[in-house]
């Protein structure tokens, strides 16, 4: 057996912690690996982390607690050919809003905690080898959320008055506006990838699903127009990862790679990826409900990027 312990609270495998989370910690990790034969790579891992935290102490005198996570991963199978993957987490304290320093929503920062938020993954990631002149890579991935609202709702400066002026008070709370409920949903994600390794060519397709209260808290998410993987709807994705064939500049494995895709965004609800106010269905909406941000039916993004691993 063998027993581990890392400084982060973000586990390093794919899929189920990117479902679920996508957020920089200040944590802990404690991992144990049993022996065992009938087992193959079994472990299993505790993390807690830090995501915000008020001043020093836990609440600076303005009643706003630290935002904590804890998890739990376990995995009780994992070899070349399938990974079996379980996890856990649950966000204690969730804040209200990012500290936005700048941008168009600068007004916006941490003021009220609005609830806990429990979630829970499965994850199989697996290969087949020698498919024509390739291996093929496949996984499934799903999730739920339940979100646990207190009475706190989102309160923001007003922009257009000088600074110390009173908060603006909104009924927007954790999924749910004006009045407090607790509320579960839930996402799927599959997709497969064909590697041609004579070529080094790379060819990949995923598809993902969120329903209409389903939240993930991925605030650290590049993608151009919101985490795809907090869509409340569906997002359909295709790429081509090509390794460049060259002498590494160092005595350790290196590659270099570029990736070109697309993905096509077909929201069903408003306010993916916000635990602000409770989603309304976008062929529903009436000039009169009020929304946070601009509600969007359909988005498109073709990217590129170039990345060298060392």
């Amino acid at each position: 057996m063998s027993v581990s312990i890392s400084p982060a609270c973000i586990s390093p495998f794919p899929v189920i912690p990117a479902l679920l989370v996508d957020y920089a910690f200040d944590g802990v990790t404690l991992g144990y690996a049993p022996d065992i034969d009938q087992l193959p790579g079994a472990y299993a891992k505790l993390c807690y982390g830090r995501g915000f935290q008020n001043s020093i102490t836990d609440t600076a005198s303005n009643g706003l607690h630290d935002t904590d996570m804890v998890g739990l991963n376990l995995v009780p199978y994992d070899t070349d050919l399938l990974r079996v993957e379980f996890q856990y987490n649950r966000g204690i304290n969730i804040f209200d809003a990012p500290n936005m320093q700048t941008g168009p929503f600068s007004f916006l920062k941490p003021t009220v905690n609005l609830g806990d938020i429990d979630w829970l993954g499965v994850d199989l990631l697996g290969k087949i080898k020698n498919v024509g002149s390739g291996d093929f890579h496949w996984f499934v991935n799903a999730a739920m959320s339940k979100t646990h609202a207190n009475d706190n709702t989102l309160s923001m400066t007003n922009p257009y008055l000088p600074a110390g002026s009173p908060l603006i008070a909104t009924p927007f709370g954790l999924l749910y506006t004006g009045t407090p409920e607790d509320v579960s949903g839930w996402a799927i994600m599959v997709g497969g990838r064909y590697d041609l390794n004579s070529k080094g060519t790379k060819l990949g397709v995923e598809y993902n699903h969120g329903s209409k209260n389903w939240i993930t808290f991925a605030p650290a998410a590049d993608d151009m127009w919101t985490s795809k993987v907090g869509t409340r709807g569906d997002v359909y994705e295709i790429y081509v990862i090509q390794e460049l064939n060259l002498a590494p500049i160092s005595s350790y494995t290196s590659k270099a790679f570029f990736k070109v895709g697309y993905q096509y965004y077909d929201f069903e609800y408003a306010g993916s990826n916000s635990w602000l106010g409770a989603p309304i269905k976008i062929s529903e909406l009436t000039p009169m409900q009020a929304q946070l941000t601009a509600p969007m039916k359909n988005a498109q993004d073709l990217y590129a990027t170039f990345e060298v691993h060392f």
